[in-house]
């Protein structure tokens, strides 16, 4: 199991939008299809990749999907197949509160207790602070028995209620609720179950109403098992010491995030309707990108945690490792570039994320002017 992020967890936002101040104009970006392909290439074999499949996007407009490498023995890789997204779907996630509050469903301010009266700190942590991760609760994946469980039984079914206990037994907290910013799965989970108990439905149904159905995202699942829809990009790992394939290993470990697949085209699509929160108020859109977290923790101006995303340099950024799946998803604000990377690792791999290797090589080719800072 990975489960680490490879941000500070902390972050800020610089450009918004297409001009940086008056007079000053954006630069285009750089699109040259074979430099793209060049440079993933060069990353692939760098990293010691299986496979990798990638695209980018100008607004809507696709410039470069690619597919390298295999899948499985005699089975090429190749761009239409689907994948774990793991930490990408919190931006789904986010997006959907947003909309959820503007449907009169959920407010941003309402103490938690509301929902799950008997945990811990409930009445002092709001839902804002779940989403923007500084409720403050021990993140369960660093909890050395949970580890351990979860690498030992990776077909194993963990339970919401389960995957909280580990973060909230020991009646501690990582800091007094909003007081301070860092990354945790366990704000994920809570907010998950706060948005369910709130609107009386499962996030699958959310989900395909609310996001999926009217932006047409049809490679996008939230599957109520393991399956992962065909065709598939299947992964591997050592995590146990052993190479082997991991793509079906049960992803509840993750709770809501984790479930969803998609592929590089989908995630394509939602470049762009997240980057100007096409579904969302441009209120709301502009509290989900702000900088609010600048000085918690370690978060700064130009490298801070958003709602359910970094914004490093002006990208909204995701960067998730889960089951063997390495991804990258990124949207420039200021050029309205979209990039995702998906790979998986050989026997002989060299990189522990080598997707988010990929695509910071990516990024500073496309924007030199704003390369990713962390």
């Amino acid at each position: 199991m990975k489960t680490k992020r490879l941000f500070p967890l902390v972050l800020g936002l610089c450009i918004v939008g297409r001009e940086a101040s008056v007079g000053q104009t954006i630069p285009p970006p750089n699109a040259d299809p074979d430099r793209l392909q060049a440079i993933v290439h060069a990353g692939a074999q760098a990293a010691g990749a299986k496979a990798v499949v990638f695209g980018m996007w100008i607004a809507d407009r696709e410039v470069i999907a690619s597919a390298l490498g295999a899948s499985m023995t005699t089975v090429p890789a190749a761009t239409d197949m689907h994948y774990r997204i793991g930490g990408i779907a919190e931006t789904f996630m986010s997006t959907l509160l947003l909309m959820l509050v503007e449907q009169g469903r959920i407010s941003l301010d309402e103490k938690i207790s509301r929902w799950l009266p008997d945990l811990l700190a409930a009445d002092q942590v709001t839902v804002r602070m779940l989403v923007a991760n500084t409720a403050g609760y021990i993140d369960y994946v660093t909890v050395d028995d949970f580890v351990k469980l979860d690498l030992a039984e990776p077909f194993r079914t963990f339970t919401d209620d389960e995957l909280i206990h580990y973060a909230v037994r020991n009646g501690r907290m990582n800091f007094p609720p909003g007081t301070s910013q860092r990354y945790s799965h366990t704000d994920n989970v809570i907010l998950g179950q706060v948005i369910q108990r709130a609107t009386g439905q499962s996030m699958k149904d959310l989900y395909d109403k609310n996001i999926f159905g009217p932006t047409g995202m049809a490679d996008t699942q939230f599957p109520v098992g393991q399956e992962i829809q065909s065709p598939a990009l299947h992964a591997f790992t050592m995590d146990r010491k052993i190479y082997e394939d991991c793509t079906y290993w049960n992803p509840s470990w993750g709770s809501t995030p984790a479930l969803i697949t998609s592929n590089i085209y989908d995630l394509g699509k939602w470049g762009p309707i997240l980057g100007t929160g096409r579904l969302i108020s441009r209120a709301h859109f502009l509290e989900q990108i702000a900088p609010t977290s600048a000085g918690k923790g370690q978060n700064k101006p130009d490298l801070f945690f958003a709602y359910g995303f970094v914004v490093a340099n002006g990208w909204i950024v995701q960067n998730p490792n889960i089951n063997g799946y390495s991804g990258a998803f990124g949207y420039n604000l200021a050029t309205g570039v979209t990039i995702v990377v998906e790979a998986t690792k050989s026997e002989t791999a060299t990189a522990d994320a080598p997707a988010f290797d990929i695509f910071r090589k990516l990024v500073t080719y496309v924007t030199p002017a704003a390369p990713i800072n962390f």
